[in-house]
């Protein structure tokens, strides 16, 4: 088993197949490429709108303040809401917030996960609440890798 950038990838298996001692077996790539961790995000988001955790549009600014913060393997730095809102509609989720909503959200939020801080001063259920929207993507991004590795997600 090895692990290699994706741009390699095509590059070490033509060169491994020249290679008449070895054998290629499986060319399974695991769930490291970008396109796995798309697929693990759409599906995070899907669990979690099923189960309610969504109260509200500014709850998507944690997921992209945990990704910036390189809490979740595979995903990419945003640079603006607007890119992280554009990321999303790729993965063809609909009923997504606003920019402007993004950019107040992130505003009022320092720190880091799981220290977060927020300026509006927010009753402690609402901070621990704002603090789960990360943890729950988390665990539901880290289940929906299990499921791809085990072969058993089929859903986009």
């Amino acid at each position: 088993m090895l692990r290699i950038e994706e741009s390699a990838y095509e590059q070490l298996m033509g060169f491994i197949r020249l290679c008449p001692q070895v054998e290629v077996v499986s060319e399974d790539k695991g769930i490291e490429t970008r396109e796995s961790a798309d697929l693990c995000v759409a599906c995070a988001i899907r669990e979690m709108r099923q189960n309610g955790a969504f109260r509200y549009p500014s709850d998507y600014t944690y997921i992209m303040l945990a990704s910036n913060e390189g809490l979740v393997k595979g995903l990419k730095y945003f640079y603006s809401p607007r890119e992280f809102i554009d990321y999303l509609k790729e993965l063809e989720l609909d009923g997504l917030p606003g920019r402007s909503t993004l950019y107040d959200t992130i505003a009022k939020t320092s720190g880091s996960y799981p220290d977060w801080t927020f300026s509006d001063n927010a009753k402690d259920s609402v901070v621990l609440r704002r603090k789960n929207i990360a943890r729950q993507f988390l665990s539901a991004f880290g289940r929906a890798r299990r499921r791809l590795s085990d072969g058993v997600s089929d859903n986009r």
